[in-house]
């Protein structure tokens, strides 16, 4: 009970910090040249905020019978689910896209074909299962699943090779230290949440396993699952917290720690 309520605060640590940020890049992505910083704050209002918190309402029932949604309540939160997901996840590719490939045509390509891939799939997923929730969904499913985790190690492998950039840069003294270490704690986020979204199918499988059912879950079958997964999942959630503020919001001693490792390295 103590594990699940630290959870639920992480959680909501998460969700409010995710909307604070979202709102903080729409109001500085104002202007002409602010398309890319509007699309990343969108991305932390639709699926850092909303999205995950209607899958939080969702599976809620899944660690108790006394919370279990009605049906069409759960089936109507998770197709909100999808499509804030879709939305979200689309604005964070074209972010990255705009941001380090402008002038790709592989980064064009790569960012639309992965959101045309999520649309695709919600579509899917609504026609042949009505966004039921299951333990084990189908194939469409599991294609949104894959092009949001390919989505999350776009942005690490972008954003890590940039900052493999900025050090080179760095030390000849043409990139300022707190900016360039940005860019390791942007990469370090999206890599994180790359490894996040396999707790959810871990535990899924895991289930299966036990109870030897894909479509109903049980809480009391399923109850030993959450407790194991859930201390993982508020540990990499937590993480994922401290990256961001690190990064959207470096506090002055963040600040002069990275400049005094900067100035302790540059004097070797």
């Amino acid at each position: 009970m103590i594990l699940q309520a630290i959870s639920g605060v992480v959680t909501i640590g998460l969700l409010a910090l995710s909307s604070v940020v979202g709102v903080r890049l729409l109001r500085l992505g104002r202007g002409d040249d602010g398309d890319a910083v509007r699309l990343l704050g969108l991305y932390f209002l639709l699926h850092g905020a909303l999205a995950t918190g209607l899958s939080v309402a969702t599976y809620v029932g899944w660690s108790s019978a006394e919370m279990q949604l009605p049906p069409l309540a759960a089936r109507a939160l998770n197709a909100g689910f999808f499509v804030a997901s879709t939305l979200g996840v689309g604005c964070l590719l074209l972010f990255t896209q705009r941001t380090f490939r402008p002038r790709s045509a592989t980064g064009r390509s790569l960012a639309g074909g992965l959101s045309m891939l999520m649309a695709v799939s919600v579509v899917a997923l609504g026609a042949s299962e009505g966004f039921e929730v299951r333990v084990i969904n189908g194939p469409a499913y599991w294609v949104h699943f894959g092009a949001r985790v390919a989505s999350w190690t776009w942005v690490a492998l972008e954003s890590l090779g940039y900052w493999q950039q900025q050090r080179r840069r760095l030390a000849l003294g043409l990139a300022d230290p707190v900016v360039t270490n940005r860019f390791l704690l942007w990469g370090l986020w999206a890599a994180l949440f790359a490894l996040l979204a396999f707790a959810d199918p871990i535990a899924r499988f895991w289930y299966v396993r036990l109870a030897e059912s894909t479509t109903v879950w049980v809480p009391e079958v399923g109850r030993p699952i959450i407790a194991a997964t859930v201390p993982v999942a508020c540990a990499l959630n937590l993480a994922a917290v401290v990256l961001m503020v690190l990064t959207f919001f470096p506090t002055p001693a963040y600040r002069r720690w990275i400049a005094a490792r900067h100035a302790a390295s540059a004097a070797r």
